[in-house]
């Protein structure tokens, strides 16, 4: 046995240094443990990103909040003293009907009433899986009330209606999202990561080609030739990248897996970053959600603080894909041109005073965003996280359903499952 880990370069390797490899890896270590962790970006994090350079206060280009009061990962957050902010959702704005207004006065209008109950109607749905633009259909929503369900629907999931499985949505703990109140970590969500990293080995630039597995070993192999190998290893590959088929696995990955990479779907996601020399929009926003246009959502980065004044144009889904398109100057201007319909008595484009784009569908560490469940797909992320490869075990955001797949919570309790089975 001695001999045997002589000749390995650590004890388990984890591909992938996001919050997911990151938990994995101080599991194991903290267990006496000898852990490598290989990343292919040059820092940590995955797709928690936290720009520092963009304005005075640190903006997220990727993960924005800690979701609910009970996530996971508070203890962390708590143990390294970050400060957070509360974003609760009665202080949303809202575009539907082509009239932006505070979400209590759009509640109040008559057309939109016959939508209460979707929330009820997703929990309690039965019969065969449908796709969300069949539920909407089914329950006879229309007008406003059906663009307020497609909202519940597809604001936080990046797929079309016509993609998005309700039983999906119902297993992902998507409806969650809808009530408590989500913290921004004030000192930026990379603190976060750094803090969980710490003490860490942990290889940058370091990306993989390759992985053949067996039973007791497994050995890495890199895009720039070099090799690692361990008794065992984590992959924490995003399902985007998965999907892309750009990691070679040897031998084949089991049916059962491969079936579920096609079952999950990444969906596009972009963020459209501008900075202005002053707000034009309400003290009291914690975030603006659109019923139709280019744009998801905006959200004022500095919301209950002093913060510079910052809007987060968050596209999913089609949105995305069709900035995404456009590219980076003409996606500006589409959301300078929508912000500026939706605040029609402001001078948007003078007071605009810079701008990022953020594109995580072109992103090649990525391939998208995050993950939904198209109709018939639920059992798939479960098929996903499946220890059936032998010493290669499997974490991420999208093998981790509860409390809500795809979030960094799921990441982050996904790499304390792995380790566990390693």
């Amino acid at each position: 046995m001695a001999a045997a880990r002589a000749q390995k370069d650590a004890d388990v390797v984890v591909i992938g240094a996001g919050m997911a490899g990151l938990a994995a890896a101080r599991a194991l270590a903290s267990g006496g443990l000898d852990v490598l962790l290989v990343e292919s970006r040059d820092r940590i994090g995955g797709r928690v990103h936290t720009l520092r350079d963009f304005a005075a206060a640190p903006v997220e280009a990727g993960a924005e909040f800690v979701h609910g009061e009970g996530a996971a990962t508070w203890g962390d957050v708590r143990g390294a003293g970050l400060a957070t902010v509360p974003t609760p959702y009665w202080r949303t704005f809202m575009r539907l009907g082509g009239r932006r207004r505070w979400l209590p006065l759009h509640l109040a209008d008559p057309g939109v009433w016959r939508s209460f109950d979707i929330l009820w109607a997703l929990g309690h749905r039965k019969g065969p899986d449908m796709s969300g633009a069949e539920f909407v259909g089914a329950r006879g929503y229309r007008g406003k009330a059906a663009e307020l369900a497609g909202l519940t629907l597809t604001a936080h999931l990046p797929g079309a209606m016509d993609e998005v499985g309700v039983a999906g949505l119902a297993a992902d703990g998507v409806l969650h999202l809808e009530s408590g109140v989500n913290h921004r970590v004030a000192d930026g969500y990379d603190s976060l990561t750094a803090h969980v990293a710490t003490g860490l080995d942990v290889r940058l630039d370091w990306r993989v080609r390759s992985v053949s597995w067996g039973h007791d070993e497994v050995e890495l192999r890199s895009t720039s030739g070099e090799k690692l190998s361990a008794r065992a290893a984590i992959s924490t590959l995003p399902h985007g990248v998965l999907a892309a088929g750009v990691v070679d696995f040897e031998p084949a990955l089991p049916s059962g897996r491969r079936d579920a990479i096609l079952r999950i779907r990444t969906g596009a996601v972009i963020k459209v970053l501008l900075e202005f020399e002053q707000r034009f929009w309400s003290r009291h926003m914690t975030q603006l959600v659109c019923g139709d246009g280019p744009v998801t959502l905006y959200w004022p980065t500095s919301y209950g603080t002093e913060g510079p004044a910052v809007l987060s144009a968050y596209a999913t889904g089609p949105r995305a894909a069709a900035l995404s398109e456009a590219g980076w100057d003409v996606a500006t201007g589409i959301v300078l041109g929508d912000l500026q319909a939706l605040y029609p008595g402001a001078p948007v484009h003078r007071l605009v005073r810079s701008s990022r784009f953020v594109d995580w569908t072109t992103d090649p560490d990525s391939h998208g965003g995050y993950t939904f469940l198209p109709p018939g797909s639920v059992g798939a992320r479960e098929d996903l996280a499946a220890a059936d490869t032998g010493a290669l075990f499997w974490a991420g955001s999208a093998t981790h359903w509860t409390p809500v797949a795809d979030t960094v919570e799921a990441a982050y309790l996904s790499g304390l499952r792995a380790a566990r089975q390693v």
